[in-house]
């Protein structure tokens, strides 16, 4: 198992994941591609848009939206307060990882599918 110095300290990647919050194949990744350890375990500013758009709006008005009316809406609130945001499968998947008790679901809508939030 590698470990890994990060302020004095080995760690494995769970160790480093835990901490930090990012997933540990993220961390995996980013250190694969040459980032130091302190660079892997910071968040980027792009996860902070999401955390600040959860932050500022209410989970359970998500539920029955789809993730297309969701993601809009969040587009919209990164140019008004003018920050950076992430693509449309970076806010899913962050989303669902920040909230377990919500899950993206795919159904139809007359001749479309469409992903659609719903409670576990």
């Amino acid at each position: 198992m590698n470990k890994y110095a990060y302020r004095g300290r080995m760690m494995t990647i769970n160790e480093l994941s835990d901490m930090s919050g990012i997933r540990h194949h993220t961390l995996r990744d980013r250190l694969r591609r040459g980032y130091s350890v302190e660079q892997a375990v910071k968040p980027f500013p792009i996860h902070d848009s999401v955390e600040q758009f959860c932050e500022a709006s209410h989970w359970k008005d998500w539920i029955g939206m789809s993730i297309n009316e969701l993601y809009e809406i969040y587009w919209k609130w990164c140019v008004a307060q003018e920050i950076p945001l992430t693509t449309k499968q970076g806010f899913s998947r962050h989303i669902t990882d920040k909230y377990p008790t919500l899950k993206i679901v795919p159904t139809r809508r007359g001749d479309q599918f469409y992903r659609i939030i719903r409670m576990r």
